[in-house]
């Protein structure tokens, strides 16, 4: 391996680790507040699912890049590698589904507006958002399992043909499952980014709003509710970002024809950055996991 190769693959390594140790932190955390009041509301709920899926999808990532690097064009990797690839979709769409409605929750909590729509989502939104949480991932199920079946059609066709009719792009669904899901994958990405912006855009404009009007009252901008506004916006906006940079090359993987490790490598470190950098910054805007994170550094710090 090239020295590009291993400090590619020490980057990839600590940003899967730092992904699933925050998603397993917050896991834990869910599931101890939960196990001491019995009870979870829509936000526990959004995060609790968010951090496991996350969890379980960057395993599964860790895992097909060490099976890759270790044990590359063999019986046992071919053997595994649809398994995989399968295992980490659908935890994979689930996740984004959960970040998108955990954005538009905190958007409906914080921003006011006097549209009788928007009073009518915001007295409904801890009912709503549960269901809504619900049916997207009823119709991830659903398309998940129809591509699921288109797969397995291809292949089928392969088996029996050696070729399949078409164009060379045709013929590399037989080989590459995450090709086949693409057409799904982005078209849930879409939607999900285009809710993302919408309801950031939403807490830009009520936060401009807020701080225009305190200044006119002379009360200043640096009070609770302001403090609350900037931390929610910064999450978004970071979430926008690093969001933007998973779409991307969730783009330039599928428009490549150019199979080499390196670059799969350096596709699996921008799919595994974003959950990780979201999840870390879910952590460091929420006071009660702050406190427990830092508590924890602490004591491994003295120790």
């Amino acid at each position: 391996m090239s020295i590009l190769n291993i400090i590619s693959w020490i980057i990839f390594g600590i940003v899967c680790l730092i992904g699933i140790l925050a998603n397993g932190f917050i896991v834990v955390m869910n599931g101890q507040q939960w196990l001491q009041n019995k009870k979870m509301g829509p936000y526990d709920i959004l995060l609790a699912s968010l951090s496991t899926s996350r969890f379980l999808a960057q395993s599964t990532l860790l895992l097909n890049s060490l099976l890759n690097c270790c044990f590359p064009k063999t019986n046992l990797y071919n053997s595994l590698i649809k398994f995989i690839h399968f295992s980490w979709m659908f935890p994979n769409m689930v996740s984004h589904w959960c970040a998108t409605w955990l954005n538009v929750f905190y958007c409906v909590k914080i921003t006011n507006f006097a549209n009788p729509l928007f009073l009518w989502i915001k007295a409904r939104i801890n009912v709503l958002i549960p269901r809504l949480l619900g049916m997207s991932i009823l119709v991830s199920v659903v398309f998940y399992l129809f591509s699921l079946v288109r797969f397995f059609g291809h292949n089928e066709c392969y088996n029996a043909t050696g070729t399949l009719p078409g164009n060379a792009s045709e013929n590399q669904v037989c080989n590459n499952t995450f090709i086949v899901f693409v057409p799904l994958e982005l078209s849930f990405s879409s939607t999900k980014f285009c809710l993302s912006t919408t309801a950031s855009s939403l807490l830009l404009i009520s936060l401009l709003r807020h701080t225009r009007n305190l200044k006119k009252s002379g009360l200043g901008v640096k009070d609770l509710n302001t403090q609350v506004h900037m931390k929610v916006m910064t999450s978004l906006l970071f979430y926008l970002f690093f969001y933007l940079f998973y779409f991307i090359s969730m783009i330039i993987y599928t428009k490549s024809n150019n199979n080499e490790k390196f670059d799969r490598l350096l596709i699996n470190i921008l799919l595994s950055l974003f959950p990780s950098a979201h999840s870390i910054i879910l952590i460091l805007t929420n006071p009660k996991l702050k406190e427990m994170s830092a508590h924890i550094l602490n004591i491994r710090h003295r120790t």
